[in-house]
C-alpha cells in the first residue's frame, strides 16, 4: 500500500534525521563546510507496525554542514532516485531549524536537543505541500548510527504508515559505492 505520500514521507523523515548526526564528542561547530556519509535501510509498515508495505530499502545520505551559513544540505539516495533536501537555522533559535526540499513538496521545522551541531536527538514537524499530510516522529544519535521512528498522518489525524530508519556512519568510498549501486547508470 505504499502511496507516493507514504514515499515522500520516509525520504523526508531520513534527511531530516541525518541532518542531526555529528559525533557527540564536538560541541563546538566545525570550522569548515564539512560532509558526513550514512548508509542502512528505511522500512515502511501499517502505524502499528504490524504490516509491511514492500521490503526494507537500503538508503544511502551525505550530509554536508556549513556552520557559518547556519545550513545543512542533504542529498538521500534511494533505489532509482535521489532527494536533496535544505535545513537552515531559524534566526534567533540555536536548537530550531527550517526545513524543505528543493521540489517544495513538504516544509517544517525540526527541533534539536543536545549540545549546539552535536545534538543528540530531534523532533520534527513536517507537512507535506500538497495537503496529504504530516510527519511526526523523533530520532536520535549514537555513537555512529542513527535511529528515526515516525508516523505520517493523514489531514484527519489518522496515522496511515510508520517509518524507521537505520543509518551506520561510513566513510565516502563506501557512500559512493552505494549511492553508485543505487542509481541507475545511463547505458548509452
Amino acid at each position: 500500500m505504499p502511496s507516493e505520500y507514504v514515499h515522500r514521507a520516509a525520504f523526508v523523515a531520513l534527511a531530516v534525521a541525518a541532518f542531526a548526526c555529528k559525533h557527540p564528542e564536538q560541541s563546538t561547530p566545525p570550522p569548515a563546510v564539512a560532509a558526513t556519509y550514512y548508509v542502512g535501510t528505511t522500512a515502511t509498515t501499517s502505524p502499528d507496525g504490524a504490516q509491511p508495505y514492500g521490503p526494507p530499502k537500503t538508503i544511502a545520505v551525505r550530509r554536508t554542514v556549513d556552520p557559518a551559513q547556519d545550513r545543512i544540505e542533504e542529498l538521500v539516495v534511494h533505489p532509482g532516485e535521489q532527494f536533496f533536501t535544505e535545513l537552515r537555522r531559524r534566526p534567533g533559535d540555536t536548537a530550531v531549524f527550517t526545513t524543505t526540499d528543493r521540489a517544495g513538496s513538504f516544509s517544517g521545522t525540526v527541533r534539536f536537543t543536545g549540545p549546539e551541531w552535536a545534538w543528540t536527538a530531534w523532533t520534527y514537524d513536517i507537512a507535506m505541500s500538497d495537503g496529504s499530510g504530516k510527519l511526526q516522529g523523533s530520532g536520535r544519535l549514537g555513537a555512529r548510527s542513527l535511529d528515526t521512528d515516525k508516523l505520517f498522518v493523514s489531514p484527519d489525524g489518522q496515522p496511515r504508515a510508520r517509518i524507521v530508519e537505520h543509518l551506520e556512519q561510513v566513510d565516502e568510498p563506501t557512500y559512493a559505492s552505494t549511492r553508485d549501486q543505487l542509481l541507475p547508470t545511463d547505458p548509452s
